[in-house]
């Protein structure tokens, strides 16, 4: 059985089901190293905060306490209707060691996940490492919006990143009002303050929320995640907005190339024919190219596995996933009521 004995904090948000839960927790129980520290931000769920010895008593059964090291403690806070960032400030707030580590409910790190951040932490002049996700699925929709949208290549993400404390100095809190995008915004917040975290090019955590869901339900949270983060400092309405300029631009510029020409040079060489059809034409074109083909298959998806029939069933997807970002951009997006009262309640936490 393995022992509490790095000094690490891992800091879970949870609303989902308790057995998403009680997955990563055995997860967690069966790495090479373990924390000493879990700390649970509940937002539904249980309607209650928990010590140490009150969520062993809960989850004794499902857990097999027995196997629990006793100098693990595993706390949980209730907060009700809080987002990720708001559940990681609090656990940041509330975490007993300088080092923090961040797992998501559906993430499940591998065995020496904690064991090789620590050691890179400990061995290296770093700030922390960064999280490397691989996405998993199963199913043919579960395939498809993988092969759409992530790709099966390794990326980097907050979930699995394990850093000094004191790293939220420097960098400050997460967005705790937005309930989405908050994590893009902080790895970004770290780059402009040019702290140094590595980056392994093996996954240390997989993904498996793609499975079991419906179509609609990838919309929705589409629409959720691009129509909040809109609301945060760095999002993709500038380039949305230059791309569409720029478009424009062309257009006009195309419409009246010929007209000009054949009023200066009768005759000119310099005339395209149909330059403005070939325009209006190239920029479908040219997301059937990039969103179809070029993006599955640099983000890991096998050329074999892509053409010909999953080539279009992705572009389909890629094409209504994209609208409905470009729509939830484009509205303006207001916060809830419950967002508001728990952004104000942050900016008064000591």
């Amino acid at each position: 059985m393995n022992t509490a004995k790095e000094n690490i904090t891992i800091i879970i948000p949870c609303n989902h089901s308790q057995g998403d839960l009680l997955e990563l927790l055995r997860a967690i129980l069966s790495g090479t190293h373990l924390p000493k520290e879990i700390l649970i931000i509940w937002s539904g769920l249980v309607a209650e905060s928990l010590d140490s010895d009150g969520f062993k008593k809960l989850f004794s059964h499902d857990l097999n306490a027995s196997r629990i090291p006793c100098d693990l403690s595993i706390k949980s806070y209730y907060l009700p209707g809080s987002f990720p960032g708001d559940a990681r400030n609090i656990g940041v707030m509330h975490s007993s060691y300088n080092v923090i580590a961040f797992l998501d409910v559906k993430t499940i790190p591998t065995p020496s996940w904690l064991e090789n951040a620590y050691r890179a932490l400990e061995n290296n002049d770093i700030d922390g490492v960064w999280g490397v996700r691989k996405y998993e699925a199963s199913s043919l929709l579960g395939g498809l919006i993988r092969d759409a949208i992530y790709g099966r290549r390794p990326v980097r993400s907050l979930a699995g990143t394990v850093c000094r404390k004191e790293v939220f100095n420097t960098v400050g809190q997460m967005v705790p009002w937005c309930p989405a995008g908050e994590d893009g915004d902080w790895i970004r917040r770290v780059e402009v303050h040019k702290l140094v975290f590595l980056s392994g090019s093996e996954a240390n955590h997989t993904y498996h929320g793609l499975d079991k869901k419906s179509f609609f339900f990838f919309i929705r949270k589409w629409w959720r995640y691009y129509h909040y983060s809109r609301l945060l400092p760095v999002n993709d309405r500038d380039r949305l907005f230059s791309f569409g300029l720029f478009y424009i631009t062309m257009l006009f510029f195309a419409f009246n190339w010929n007209f000009k020409i054949s009023v200066a040079l009768l005759g000119s060489p310099f005339v395209i024919p149909h330059i403005t059809t070939s325009l209006a034409l190239a920029a479908p074109a040219l997301y059937v190219s990039i969103r179809g083909a070029f993006f599955p298959l640099y983000r890991g998806t096998p050329f074999l596995q892509l053409f010909p029939i999953r080539f279009f069933l992705i572009l389909l997807i890629a094409f209504v996933l994209d609208f409905v970002k470009i729509i939830a951009l484009l509205i303006p997006a207001r916060l809830s009521k419950m967002a508001q009262v728990n952004a104000f309640k942050t900016s008064h936490r000591h």
